[in-house]
């Protein structure tokens, strides 16, 4: 009976270590993880395709609008390599920390973020995305 409840005893400690992952995983893999993730990257690309859109009305007098413009022809010219690349600086934004949604399949990890939400982040990070110093 005592090695039933020792074996018991330890076989619940090692479930709790093996359930509990996430909360000893630090933000940063778990971010990561998501830049990563094809569907995420999906996402990601269409965001950045109509912030892309917007950019190309914007008044051409606006702070910074060849650079920016530069960048969305580059969006436009190539969406998913953008998309990559844009990823481990958005998926830092406000809009995503702490939103990722887990998955087994690591191309399947994604956000609970809105697209309104990413659109927003990308918007917010367009700026550095595309090389332009904007300080005060």
């Amino acid at each position: 009976m005592r090695l039933h409840v020792r074996l018991f005893g330890t076989l619940a400690c090692l479930l709790l270590l093996v359930a509990t992952p996430s909360a000893q995983t630090p933000a940063s893999l778990t971010q990561m993880s998501l830049a990563k993730s094809a569907q995420f990257l999906d996402r990601l690309q269409y965001s950045m395709a109509q912030v892309a859109v917007t950019v190309k009305a914007e008044a051409l007098t606006l702070k910074c609008h060849d650079k920016r413009s530069v960048y969305a022809d580059q969006v436009l010219a190539d969406p998913l390599s953008k998309a990559r690349q844009a990823a481990p600086t958005v998926v830092g934004g406000t809009n995503l920390i702490g939103t990722v949604v887990t998955n087994a399949d690591p191309n399947k990890i994604d956000t609970s973020a809105t697209d309104a939400a990413i659109f927003s982040q990308v918007s917010t990070f367009w700026n550095p995305l595309s090389g332009c110093d904007s300080g005060t």
